[in-house]
């Protein structure tokens, strides 16, 4: 299950990114799991603290790696199944990533041969 996601700040190597309203009773369900990347051409930017789905416009608060470049733009959370130790909720946080990159991807699966163009 994929949620579109957007910047709304980036405050002292921290990313907010916020879902629409529509997704609150499901980022409501959705566990936080340790060490949840932010993945941006394949490596990790950034790891995800904490979502906090009680706002009606839920957040996604990620502490950004020093070394990444921030990237303003449209990003996407990828739920899944959790873990044993946090199924006291139906999903958890797989993977967040920016939009376009991950359309792309969908949209032309890797070859051997890829270049990544």
């Amino acid at each position: 299950m994929v949620i579109p996601l957007r910047v709304v700040g980036f405050s002292h190597g921290v990313l907010f990114l916020a879902a629409g309203p529509k997704y609150q009773h499901l980022l409501k369900q959705t566990a936080v799991e340790p060490a949840t990347p932010l993945l941006v051409d394949g490596l990790r930017h950034g790891m995800l603290l904490r979502v906090d789905a009680s706002r009606q416009e839920p957040l996604l608060v990620i502490q950004m790696d020093p070394r990444a470049k921030f990237r303003s733009g449209a990003y996407q959370v990828r739920l899944r199944l959790p873990l044993q130790r946090s199924a006291t909720k139906p999903y958890a946080v797989d993977s967040i990533e920016p939009a376009a990159r991950a359309r792309h991807a969908a949209l032309h699966p890797p070859v051997a041969d890829d270049s990544g163009s």
